[in-house]
């Protein structure tokens, strides 16, 4: 009798612990519904070779809460090897912030003498917000 007791005092607990989640649920997901996004970055690919290899157009796509600011800051760096030496440029940009997934195209400037190339390249974005510091960083192709 005892046993029979105690499995019935766990299903009414259970039934009573799912009703009162029941209830909660839909306030939770409002709460979730009107938090801000959090901040993300990815390099997108193909890259677009601008001015005959002066300068690379970079795609991103980046998600950055709406703040009192209303912008973010992203800082790109390509890396290419260039036939034995090194094609390098650095872009910052503002971007607005809408708390939903954005693209955009950043133009990176080669620097030190060499042009980039159609080809692989090494790609590293960091997004500066308010509500964190993400990065991505990897390799991406350069097309016509």
């Amino acid at each position: 009798m005892r046993k029979f007791f105690r499995g019935k005092a766990l299903a009414i607990m259970a039934v009573v612990g799912g009703a009162v989640l029941a209830s909660i649920a839909p306030v939770m997901a409002e709460v979730s519904a009107d938090s801000p996004s959090a901040p993300a970055v990815r390099l997108e690919s193909p890259g677009k070779l601008l001015a005959s290899g002066a300068a690379v157009n970079v795609p991103i796509t980046y998600t950055c809460p709406v703040n009192d600011r209303g912008s973010a800051t992203v800082n790109v760096y390509v890396t290419q090897n260039v036939l034995g030496g090194i094609a390098f440029g650095y872009k910052q940009k503002v971007l607005p912030c809408t708390g939903r997934p954005e693209k955009a195209a950043v133009a990176v400037l080669a620097y030190e003498g060499k042009a980039f190339r159609p080809g692989t390249a090494y790609g590293r974005l960091v997004l500066a917000t308010w509500d964190g510091q993400p990065e991505d960083e990897r390799e991406f192709k350069i097309g016509l």
